[in-house]
């Protein structure tokens, strides 16, 4: 499995020219998934990384286990098993015609993962739970994906298999609901502002030993919002033109909202009582009272400079060039973040607004750009 995935890194950092057919030939053994699953996330990234698209890369998505959705799903399935949650769907074998199909499944399921150590201190129930099997599964392993496809592997084919297809039944079951509900993470976010500038020269931070190349980090500032006086044009051309209404204008907040009072530019629709409206909030900065390079909780917000709720400017970091070889060391060093939205891994594109330069790569979240470095440092010097 190391080799194939020394493979497929070679091929993204050496071949510019040459065309390489990469084919993964495994049984239909639940476990042998792991290795595709490994491979699949790794070209599910390059895809993105070199083409701007996850789904520009092979078609191995329906492989990538070791997923935000595949975690948990692993959790919600070992919990169904465990039975402190019913399983969300009906277990493969089984029939809801026929309950017992289902409680003799989770006997064999609970006995399969007792057998391969992931449950652990397990008992041996008396009385009315005779020969029925208690114990616990430890929090790390609750989402560790690679680990449960390893351990199948020392399962009988038949309960391997059930398990592997009642985990996938379960994980397609998430990304239904999650695509229905709108959430579903399908591919590269676009970074869009009214002008995006390239801030100083981009900065070296990791070195290849063996290719030579090297991963960038670049720092861009988005002005989300205009000027004053380009909110004042835009409502002067409307009104000159004839096609304003006499509700048109600039608003200012009847009650202060954390200190200050707040504006917004309105334009009234062709329907009466329907408006459309410029908040600072979403990017209009349309008062020259209202602060650029501020958040506006005021200069006590607890997260300082790192908050950009209502900034008209920000500050965006994004690494780009050489990442697969870091990244497990960038992924750990988002992991140790405080906040849930900083520990998601998100590749990016970028296009400066004065030069069309493009850039893809790994967007850093401003309060992690500090333990993102260090942690690149100590990798350098472990390798």
């Amino acid at each position: 499995m190391a080799k194939i995935s020394e493979v497929v890194m070679e091929i993204n950092e050496y071949t510019t020219m040459a065309l390489y057919l990469v084919r993964l030939i495994f049984t239909n053994l639940g476990g042998e998934r792991r290795f595709a699953s490994i491979v699949a996330k790794r070209l599910e990234s390059l895809g993105a990384l070199t083409q701007g698209d996850r789904r520009a890369g092979p078609s191995l998505s329906a492989y990538n286990y070791d997923s935000t959705y595949g975690k948990k799903a692993l959790m919600v399935m070992y919990r169904g098993i465990m039975e402190q949650d019913s399983l969300p769907v009906l277990p493969p074998g089984c029939s809801f015609e026929k309950p017992d199909t289902i409680q003799e499944f989770i006997l064999k399921g609970k006995a399969a993962l007792v057998s391969v150590g992931i449950v652990r201190d397990t008992i041996l129930g008396n009385g009315r739970d005779s020969g029925k099997l208690s114990g616990r599964i430890v929090d790390s392993d609750m989402h560790d994906v690679g680990r449960f496809l390893n351990r199948l592997l020392g399962l009988p084919p038949e309960i391997q298999n059930r398990l592997f297809e009642l985990f996938v039944s379960i994980l397609e079951l998430l990304i239904q609901n999650a695509r229905t509900e709108g959430h579903f993470d399908s591919g590269i976010v676009d970074m869009k502002a009214n002008i995006i500038e390239l801030q100083g020269t981009p900065k070296t931070v990791h070195v290849d030993h063996m290719s030579g190349a090297s991963t960038v980090l670049f720092t861009f500032t988005m002005d989300r919002g205009i000027t004053w006086e380009s909110a004042s044009a835009l409502l002067e051309e409307k009104q000159k033109d004839g096609l304003g209404s006499p509700n048109d204008g600039f608003y200012e907040s009847k009650r202060e909202w954390l200190g200050r009072r707040h504006f917004l530019l309105a334009f009234e629709g062709s329907t009466s009582g329907m408006y459309k409206i410029f908040r600072p909030a979403v990017g209009e900065a349309l008062s020259s009272q209202l602060p650029h390079m501020q958040c506006m909780h005021g200069p006590n917000c607890k997260l300082g400079n790192f908050c950009t709720v209502g900034r008209r400017l920000q500050e965006v970091n994004v690494l780009g060039g050489l990442i697969f070889p870091v990244w497990g060391t960038i992924e750990k060093a988002l992991a140790k973040q405080a906040r849930q939205s900083h520990k998601r891994l998100r590749v990016v594109r970028i296009v400066t607004t004065t030069d069309n330069q493009r850039i893809v790569g790994l967007l850093i979240p401003n309060a992690a750009v500090e333990s993102v470095l260090q942690g690149l440092t100590i990798f350098l010097y472990t390798q």
